[in-house]
């Protein structure tokens, strides 16, 4: 049975979640010193740590202190046992915080020397955070187990000058300055955190209270140790008094997620522009970057935020707005704001409102430059913009956007002639621009001095060595009829990306490439890793990988991350033309991909699911899953593009494409659901179900009318949810198929269940197991008995609810349904929690929390802690019943269960009267 001993606090041990009471005196004493001794020491050693003048009896009442502990640990107390001339405490890894502290100092440690300031104090900060007040708070300090736990309070407070140093070196001063500030009115002698101090504020352009702090550390070292302040802190103080310039540490601790930082030709101007409006000003600003598409605002811009960088050093945050990617919807400004706390690496809750509130908060405190690129409009960040408050932001966008608040607005156009030149040659090469420079212009000319193009011409040039300047001011001459348009239009761009693709050709490997670029344009999809790549062209990995690299390397694609790539805008449209009129092939290997794969997902989050046989056959290479944690991993990554695919089928109407979507959104329970994609589960239904009523198949239209029907319910939108599945009932029943019909039957019935028509629901699960059992459904005779038996939990037929869930839980191990097992698990506590039975419900339900978060599924886990906090208060245990409240409202949250979350609050409130403390916010 698993224990946990701690020492950096009250000396305590817990066993799972009851506190064990350990005697006072020296029995807690031994207990300590056996945890510092790493769990053996000698009778004489324990003599010595417990005693400074040991009686004659020290011998006997070390086995009377070693008999106390072991009643103290029950059925756990042959892990105390004597060993030799000493005593043995077994200790198993993970059960006493002083080793997980030990572990985190030693790998900030190790981060300091690779020169990671940043993640050395995040080491440290967590390192700190397990401390609950003195060590082994409450043991007498005497002998040498008071020497010991003298020392491991000083290992504290030299791990917390340390953090503090962490933080300056990587330019988090206000973290460091909120840290020092009572670490030095507790500890006035530490001359080396006073120094840190000082120097934190110096370097924050706090000059007045730098020297405030020095006054302060000088007087602190008089009166305690009659001694003045030593060289390091001298040096700090003269460097004030002359008014010294401190440059601000540009330490590498933040988060940066920039695309890569590349050289400027003919921007410098612009540049200084961009740069200036930011450093000129007081922190947190908007300067925003407009012009044509094509133009290089991008580029500025992250140019500009790599030079920002020393300046910003918590972050610099890239976010694509998709404001100007074809076929795309723009980002949302809830999609925004999840996307930059989880760049941020702080877990997504609540609504947007309280996301928003928590991306403010997290950026408050922290100097960073985030980067909002192609923007579409002002109306698409200005809410985001509320939660950038202190934060330098750049945005780029093709309009300009001249209702937002910004510090600068800054236009950016086509190159000089000059600077075209220039380009050229530092993509070509100085000396065949500087041997033919009349064709270098004419070929700049012909590009309207617009980088996007000049960039892929001049990549194209550099590649072909045997391809003078003249030849290819020749062949873009040739194609008169779009050049005509080059300075207005995109029509530059489409020239020199058919360019592009014509010398892609011509290189090993570059007609795969080609053969993938264009089924790329003809599927559309947002993003392409090589996953994709093999489904759309059969390829094996390596050449799929191969593919992908040489479209990279030409610049038609941009990684975007995890071995995914994205088209630029124009070279999505571009690609999409050249698709245009080929063969269908390509969007259908893409969409049997894609359901193939959603199915194999599906099946690992719900094994031994009966579906009938639509003739979909898994004929393109699939992603090979094996278990849950895969499944849940490949549909987070495909989401984009699983979403992407549903609304356009939805938008486009074929017959094919119909059946497609109405298919695969079914494919995305419990997906969706278990991760909190509330929203997509049913803004994608609602597209589905178009899809099946326009393609006419009552089967697609019956699993699409569920998964809508359960999205509704989701959102308490009862009627709604009952009215829909009421319509697929009378489709199934006019199929005559009765496994059909016991399908909607219990979704029909949890829906009514959900609306608090519970007589109606019993007998509609009463049919529905009827029809299960009779077609030898197992899987879902084990969701129907689970679901059956929580109406009767809420009728208060507990005895027959017990026997479903018996029943329902057999089954759902038989078919290792690992998820199902979970649910099945919580509802049996539930069953037990309100029968009055609390110590088998909390068994059941310790175990359900462990079953729900192993099996990734959060709802599950937050109802879990939630019953469980409610048995613990009314046990007495307030603190252990408020941690799995505070648990659940965080689980709850992230999955954006709002009426969850209410519900969650409301205990919180409930168990803050009660214990007489204030309520969480």
């Amino acid at each position: 049975m698993a224990l946990r001993f701690t020492l950096l606090g009250p000396a305590t041990v817990r066993r799972e979640d009851r506190l064990l009471p350990v005697p006072s005196g020296r029995p807690s004493a031994l207990l300590a010193a056996l945890l510092l001794g790493r769990g053996r020491m000698s009778a004489d050693r324990l003599t010595e740590a417990l005693w400074d003048e040991p009686p004659a009896s020290a011998a006997s009442n070390l086995r009377s202190y070693a008999a106390a502990l072991r009643r103290l640990l029950g059925a756990d107390g042959d892990r105390l046992h004597r060993t030799g001339d000493g005593y043995l405490l077994r200790v198993e890894d993970g059960e006493l915080d002083l080793h997980d502290w030990e572990r985190a100092v030693a790998a900030a440690q190790r981060a300091t020397e690779r020169g990671g300031p940043g993640e050395a104090a995040d080491l440290l900060a967590g390192a700190l955070d397990r401390w609950r007040g003195p060590a082994a708070e409450g043991v007498t300090r005497r002998g040498a187990v008071g020497r010991a736990l003298d020392a491991l309070d000083e290992a504290r407070s030299a791990a917390t000058e340390r953090f503090a140093r962490a933080c300056v070196d990587a330019g988090r001063l206000d973290r460091a300055i909120a840290c020092l500030r009572p670490f030095v009115a507790e500890h006035p002698t530490r001359e080396t955190a006073w120094e840190c101090l000082v120097e934190a504020l110096s370097r924050g352009g706090d000059r007045a209270g730098a020297l405030e702090t020095f006054g302060a550390a000088r007087a602190a070292l008089a009166a305690e140790l009659g001694i003045e302040p030593g060289p390091g802190l001298r040096e700090w103080h003269t460097r004030l008094l002359r008014g010294e310039p401190v440059v601000a540490s540009t330490g590498t601790g933040g988060v940066r997620t920039l695309p890569p930082d590349t050289e400027l030709v003919g921007r410098a101007a612009l540049l200084d522009e961009v740069v200036g409006a930011v450093t000129g000003g007081p922190p947190g600003c908007v300067v925003a970057l407009h012009g044509p598409a094509g133009v290089g605002k991008s580029v500025l811009a992250v140019r500009a935020a790599w030079r920002l960088a020393a300046d910003h050093p918590d972050g610099q945050l890239y976010l694509d707005m998709y404001g100007s990617t074809p076929g795309l919807t723009p980002l949302r400004t809830g999609d925004a704001v999840a996307g930059l706390l989880h760049a941020l690496r702080v877990p997504t809750s609540g609504g947007e409102d309280a996301q928003l509130r928590t991306l403010s908060a997290e950026l408050r405190d922290r100097r960073c430059v985030v980067l909002l690129d192609n923007v579409v409009d002002a109306a698409q960040v200005r809410r985001l913009l509320t939660g950038l408050t202190g934060a330098t932001v750049i945005v780029t966008s093709r309009a300009v956007l001249s209702t937002l608040d910004v510090r600068r607005h800054v236009a950016v156009d086509v190159l000089t002639p000059a600077s075209s030149a220039a380009l050229l040659a530092r993509l070509d090469g100085q000396r065949r621009v500087e041997a033919a420079p009349a064709d270098a212009d004419a070929l700049a000319e012909l590009c309207g001095h617009l980088p996007l193009a000049l960039r892929i011409v001049g990549a194209r040039l550099a590649g072909r060595a045997d391809r003078s300047l003249a030849d290819m001011v020749t062949r873009l001459t040739d194609e008169r009829h779009r050049l005509d348009e080059l300075a207005a239009d995109d029509l530059a761009v489409r020239s020199a990306l058919a360019l592009t693709c014509g010398t892609l050709r011509d290189r090993p490997g570059g007609g795969r490439a080609l053969d993938l670029f264009d089924a790329w344009g003809a599927v559309g999809a947002p993003l392409m890793g090589v996953d994709l790549a093999r489904a759309l062209t059969g390829a094996d990995r390596w050449t799929a990988r191969a593919a992908l690299d040489l479209l990279a390397e030409v610049r038609l694609v941009e990684p975007a991350g995890d071995e995914r790539y994205r088209l630029h805008d124009l070279v999505r449209i571009f690609a999409m033309e050249r698709a245009a009129g080929r063969t269908a092939d390509p969007v259908r290997r893409a969409r049997r991909y894609f359901l193939a794969t959603a199915r194999r997902a599906r099946d690992l989050l719900r094994p031994n699911v009966h579906r009938a046989d639509d003739g979909v056959a898994e004929t393109v290479p699939t992603v090979a899953l094996a278990d849950d944690r895969d499944a849940v991993h490949w549909f987070e990554t495909e989401r984009v593009n699983l979403r992407d695919a549903i609304t356009r089928c939805a938008r486009d109407g074929t017959p094919e494409g119909d059946a497609f979507a109405a298919r695969l959104v079914v494919e995305l329970y419990p997906f969706l659901p278990m991760r909190g994609y509330y929203t997509d589960w049913q803004e994608l239904a609602e597209a589905a179900l178009r899809c099946a009523r326009r393609a006419g198949d009552a089967r697609d239209e019956i699993g699409v009318l569920i998964q809508l029907a359960g999205a509704r319910t989701r959102a308490a939108r009862h009627r709604e949810a009952i009215g829909a599945l009421r319509s697929a009932l009378e489709v199934a029943e006019r199929l005559a198929d009765g496994s059909l019909t016991a399908l909607v039957l219990d979704h029909l019935a949890v829906a009514l269940t959900h609306a608090g028509q519970l007589v109606e629901a019993k007998e509609t699960f009463l049919r529905c197991v009827d029809l299960h059992r009779a077609g030898g459904h197992r899987s879902r005779l084990g969701i129907t008995l689970n679901n059956l038996a929580d109406c009767r939990r809420q009728l208060g037929e507990y005895d027959d609810a017990l026997r479903h869930l018996s029943e329902s839980l057999e089954l759902r191990r038989a078919l290792g349904d690992q998820i199902g097992v979970g649910v099945t698990t919580l509802s049996i506590g539930q069953v037990f929690a309100e029968h009055g039975r609390a110590g088998e419900a909390l068994t059941w339900l310790t175990d359900a929390r462990a079953l729900t978060r192993d099996s990734g599924n959060r709802e599950g886990e937050w109802r879990a802690l939630t019953v469980r906090a409610g048995l613990l208060r009314a046990a007495g245990r307030p603190g252990d019943a408020r941690a799995d409240l505070v648990a659940a409202l965080a689980l709850s949250e992230s999955v954006g269960d709002d009426t969850g979350a209410d519900q969650v609050r409301m205990a919180l409130a409930a168990l803050s009267w009660t214990a007489e403390e204030p309520a969480l916010r």
